[in-house]
């Protein structure tokens, strides 16, 4: 079974996956009315034993969420919260899923669930958090998403999450429902935007990426891992390999870093003969493959070096070219050439007092709640009891029907939210008429709104191909120190929003990192 790893203090918690469904001659099949019910299970560091998860507080769930494959996950060890973000259920998920058609029928997740393993709380809380119906005025909708990477990045108080690639549907698709045929009519995000949703106001936001020159085509099935700069000036999300097409397969080994806050794309590394996914699927072998990339030679070593692990990881000399400074930091690039939403400026700046603000986008989930944390003055939210009811799986009866409202409401409505936000961005825009780190140039940009366009073109339709999963959970670890979480890996698996050529069916399974870093010394790298 695969598995999403989520670390909690010294126990693992696994939640989502799906069984495999490769051959039942593979050790450990399960048949399909054996697969069980979801749950959450917990692996205990010190006795090495699994044991499933009782004392969880869920949210709108009864006993346990739905199992989500294909969802992005991601820790924040500061926070002592743990993501997972959207995905989908089909055959091999859950038994009631026995009538779907293996490897094509899908029922897509909505939103991003929180398991709060703070102090603040009295036992672990798991929270389902809805996510907008569009980013972009309604022009389009946010999701479904799968197979695509979220990072923690820790600015500001709290920290931000960051949503890169992975797939969305060809069409408006509802969640919570049978959508047959589904596989064959995904189609890749491009990356000239990531999504951004600040953990302490719960606001979603959509910022505009940039490239030096270039900026890396769609892809899926990637693996991403934060190297912040040992002072803080820029946070380096590395973007390793992936799927470009899953019509024709097409592999790729490009390492790229997405340098924040100027959210820049710098290419770093390529190699030809790309493999299938940056996350390679597990077998059922003892043994997997594994490369090690060394951050300070920024090149594949395939020896892993305990003494530079320990190591601070520098700024990669291509991002220092791009943003200034050295591969010790002193990022001279603070912002981006441009904010799409203003108020992100207070999100990077914590030393502002935050301004209220009320986002223009609707929540999917009309009744759902935008975070689980305690309410903050200047910010806008509903109360801590505004839960989802409906879980992960599934929109249903009276809230498919709003869904449906909300669609065919837009279009009418997207004139006059168009003229409030402005009007509000214009008030933003003279109150933060300021200079931050050493800037000349005053930040009261005017927002930009990054457009979505479908292709024009779709390719042929393929079926899919199955992978080898392992029956297998993945093996747990144990989260970083503070000193440590800088260069640790947080794990995974033109304004176009779609690539025109990348209408194609989904990766049949939700896997293990196949990839390592290894920090490297300082003296190898350049600046």
């Amino acid at each position: 079974m695969t598995s999403l790893r989520i670390s909690v203090g010294y126990t693992g918690m696994q939640i989502g996956g799906w069984f495999s469904y490769n051959s039942q001659t593979d050790p450990g099949y399960i048949p399909d009315d054996e697969v069980p019910t979801p749950s959450i299970w917990e692996f205990d560091i010190d006795t090495e034993s699994w044991n499933q998860a009782m004392e969880i507080d869920h949210h709108g769930y009864g006993q346990s969420p739905e199992r989500p494959g294909a969802a992005a996950y991601c820790d924040s060890p500061t926070l002592n919260k743990s993501f997972v973000f959207e995905g989908h259920v089909w055959r091999r998920s859950d038994p009631k899923y026995n009538d779907y058609v293996i490897g094509k029928d899908m029922n897509f997740l909505e939103g991003m669930l929180v398991l709060d393993t703070s102090t603040s709380v009295t036992m672990p809380i798991l929270t389902n958090i809805s996510v907008p119906v569009s980013l972009d005025n309604g022009d389009h909708p946010f999701g479904p998403r799968m197979n695509g990477a979220m990072v923690h990045v820790p600015v500001g108080d709290m920290g931000i999450l960051v949503f890169i690639g992975g797939q969305t549907t060809q069409n408006p698709t509802p969640y919570g429902t049978k959508v047959p045929g589904a596989a064959q009519s995904n189609v890749m995000i491009d990356n000239t935007f990531v999504d951004i949703y600040d953990i302490r106001s719960g606001i979603w936001f959509r910022q505009q990426t940039f490239g030096v020159p270039d900026i890396p085509a769609g892809r899926t099935d990637i693996c991403t891992v934060l190297v912040v700069a040992p002072d803080n000036s820029s946070y380096n999300i590395y973007m390793v390999a992936g799927m470009t097409s899953y019509k024709t397969y097409i592999a790729t080994e490009e390492i790229w870093v997405l340098t924040i806050p100027t959210f820049q794309w710098v290419l770093v590394h390529t190699r030809p003969d790309g493999r299938h996914d940056g996350q390679d699927v597990q077998t059922c072998s003892d043994t997997m493959p594994a490369e090690v990339f060394n951050l300070a030679s920024q090149n594949y070593t395939g020896i892993y070096d305990t003494e530079a692990a320990r190591r601070t990881a520098p700024v990669p000399s291509q991002v220092a070219s791009a943003i200034g400074g050295t591969s010790s930091g002193g990022a001279q690039a603070r912002t981006p050439k441009v904010w799409s939403d203003v108020y992100l400026q207070y999100v990077f700046n914590p030393s502002l007092e935050r301004p209220d603000y009320t986002p223009a986008y609707t929540l999917a989930n009309v009744t759902g709640t935008r975070t689980a944390n305690s309410t903050h003055s200047g910010v806008v939210r509903p109360s801590k009891g505004a839960i989802i009811g409906g879980a992960v799986g599934g929109v249903v009866g009276g809230l498919l029907l709003v869904a449906i409202l909300v669609i065919f409401m837009l279009r009418s409505r997207r004139k006059r939210r168009a003229e409030a936000t402005a009007s509000q961005m214009e008030r933003f825009g003279t109150e933060l008429a300021f200079a931050v780190d050493g800037n000349s140039d005053k930040l009261g940009h005017k927002p930009q709104i990054i457009r979505q366009v479908y292709p024009a073109e779709l390719g042929m339709n393929m079926e899919p191909a199955e992978l080898e999963i392992s029956t297998h959970p993945v093996e747990m670890f144990a989260p970083p120190t503070l000193s440590e979480i800088s260069a640790s890996p947080i794990s995974s698996h033109g304004t176009t929003y779609f690539s025109p050529s990348d209408a194609s069916e989904i990766s049949p399974g939700f896997h293990s990192i196949g990839h390592s870093v290894s920090p490297g010394s300082h003296e190898e790298s350049t600046s």
